[in-house]
């Protein structure tokens, strides 16, 4: 069947081995001590739509855990914010798509307010 599908892009590029090797990858990437330092330092405003619940593989409240370290670094750098969504991530672009689309608004509507403030380029110094 794999072969039939792969010209839709809807099946893995990895194998099994890959995958897996990814996602515990990934999930010590996701880690607060690991993550936190990268999302401190972010200067511009982002916008994540956090999944709830499991995830494909996942075990217990993994997932859980590693979303509580993103609500942490939200805490103290006001630039990266969240929402949490209801669908898992298997799924989150196709049961809450307008939360995706409210976080997209968020960023653009800050960065429109942020344009307005600005010097034009003639009194920077910039040529127009």
């Amino acid at each position: 069947m794999l072969p039939l599908l792969r010209p839709t892009g809807l099946t893995p590029r990895m194998t099994a081995e890959e995958q897996a090797n990814g996602n515990i990858e990934l999930g010590r990437l996701s880690r607060a001590h690991e993550l936190g330092p990268v999302l401190d330092g972010i200067t511009v405003p982002v916008r994540y739509a956090l999944a709830s619940g499991t995830s494909f593989g996942s075990r217990g409240d993994e997932q859980e855990r590693i979303r509580t370290g993103l609500e942490a670094v939200t805490a103290r750098n006001a630039n990266p914010d969240s929402v949490k969504v209801a669908a898992n991530h298997g799924a989150i672009l196709r049961k809450d798509s307008p939360a995706i689309a409210d976080a997209v608004r968020a960023v653009v509507a800050l960065d429109g307010s942020r344009r307005t403030t600005r010097q034009p380029a003639s009194e920077r110094g910039l040529q127009s």
